[in-house]
């Protein structure tokens, strides 16, 4: 039977890789953003209807192997779940907002049901509660995930379980978030306007928007509009924002009404080079197809023309350059990488360099923003910091400034630190003998942070 459990937790976590990143990269979530949302699922479909029985316990423990967690907090949630009065499902914050997330912990809910081949009634009446949790909003969602919920009991004890069993979670679901329609141009400027530092991509920004807003308005006066490619060049350390502001910008061509869809496809070389003759221009011509009507994001890009004399990077390069004028009302390509070796990118082709008017240069965060970047974190993975342990860290911060090399990874670098403190956090607690208050679990002291030099 523990094939069957490994089969089960298999499926139910296959998407949890690309979820976080997604996570991660705009919601300045941490690698363990929506860990905790997840665990407490199992544990609360484990207890609801009494003691955990051996199967729930062999099921949890092949999410856990999966996923790498430690099993240090596991009577911490135990005990949380027991004391509470009534479950509270709003705490799955992330799960509802996040869609690829939401119907993780709703696979893993489920999945509690079938091991044991039956659906209490106190199971059933959290899994429809939780169905109506995450998915009032998302009635396509909605009605894949009760597909799977229905299959998952028709395996009874799982003794045939495959993932052909079930119904494949979309792609386009891993990142997609409430479905709330297009945004409007002052929802994205208020956005972007959030981000913490980025002053002059901010104002850059700002300025080519109204560039194109009085474009637009020329349009509509039937006057004649500058000819100016939009598509864009951002330079600076990993990190600093950059992919996050590709994705406002899409969202703010669309509210233009300069892309149709205003979705942002992220590649690099990997998935554009090819391995035979022929296999590239293929490839390539996928993922701009992938990206019409929104933005194709391609991260460290100068790395296409430092292949061999026989790589295939150039004809990645001559694709897009092609593309990029004959569908220049259909895409925008948005280049991204270090500042040198983005202009060595640029400059080796004089039909690239043409098909670029707007270059934006992404700064490393200072001290302040680093730390404010370190305050989201913790108010959206449920912790707090008091002023002396604010002092701590951002003398932590301003050390690392002052070492600064090619390749800082500001928000990067901030989000490795908080998973770190996160695990002496833990290790500290796991010390204390008495029972643990909210407060205890929230709290990240001063001694929490230990910085390799």
């Amino acid at each position: 039977m523990a094939a069957d459990y490994t089969t089960l937790a298999r499926f139910c976590l296959e998407d949890i890789r690309h979820v976080k990143e997604h996570l991660q990269k705009t919601h300045y979530i941490s690698e363990f953003g929506g860990d905790y949302e997840i665990r407490y699922t199992l544990f609360l479909a484990a207890l609801i209807d009494g003691k955990t029985r051996s199967e729930e316990a062999d099921f949890i423990n092949a999410v856990i192997r999966i996923m790498g967690w430690s099993s240090m907090h596991e009577s911490l949630l135990k005990n949380k779940i027991e004391k509470q009065p009534g479950y509270q499902l709003e705490d799955l914050k992330l799960a509802t907002e996040h869609a690829g997330l939401g119907r993780v912990v709703f696979r893993c809910a489920c999945a509690m049901a079938a091991v044991c081949g039956e659906e209490s009634k106190d199971k059933k009446i959290l899994i429809d509660n939780l169905h109506e949790q995450l998915f009032r909003s998302k009635s396509e969602l909605g009605r894949q995930a009760k597909q799977e919920r229905a299959a998952l009991y028709k395996q009874g004890k799982l003794k045939e379980l495959t993932n052909a069993s079930f119904v494949s979670l979309p792609e386009s679901a891993i990142s997609a978030e409430k479905d709330t329609g297009p945004k409007t141009v002052d929802e994205c400027m208020a956005e972007l306007d959030a981000l913490v530092g980025l002053s002059e991509v901010k104002e850059e920004i700002k300025l080519l928007m109204s560039f194109l807003d009085i474009q637009k308005k020329r349009k509509e006066a039937s006057l004649s509009q500058a000819n100016m490619s939009l598509h864009m060049v951002f330079t600076g350390n990993p990190g600093t924002g950059k992919t996050t502001v590709a994705r406002l910008v899409a969202q703010l061509y669309r509210a233009l009404g300069f892309l149709g869809k205003g979705h942002l496809v992220e590649t690099d070389r990997s998935k554009l080079v090819g391995q035979y003759i022929g296999h590239t221009e293929a490839k390539t011509t996928d993922v701009i197809d992938e990206a019409l009507d929104g933005i194709l994001f391609i991260d460290e890009a100068y790395s296409l023309n430092k292949g061999s004399e026989n790589d295939f990077g150039q004809e990645v390069i001559d694709t897009l350059v092609k593309r990029m004028e004959d569908d220049r009302d259909r895409f925008v390509l948005i280049v991204a990488g270090y500042e040198q070796e983005m202009e060595g990118f640029i400059n080796a082709n004089p039909g690239l360099r043409s098909r670029f008017n707007t270059f934006i240069k992404f700064a490393n965060y200072d001290a302040s923003e680093l730390l404010a970047i370190f305050e989201i974190l913790c108010k959206s993975n449920d912790y707090t910091i008091d002023k002396s342990t604010q002092e701590k860290l951002e003398r932590v911060f301003k050390k690392k400034i002052e070492e600064l090399t090619t390749g800082f990874g500001n928000g990067r670098f901030v989000r490795n630190l908080f998973e770190q403190i996160l695990r002496n956090q833990a290790f500290r607690l796991s010390r204390i003998s008495r029972d643990l208050s909210k407060n205890d679990l929230m709290e990240i002291k001063p001694v929490d942070i230990v910085v390799d030099d």
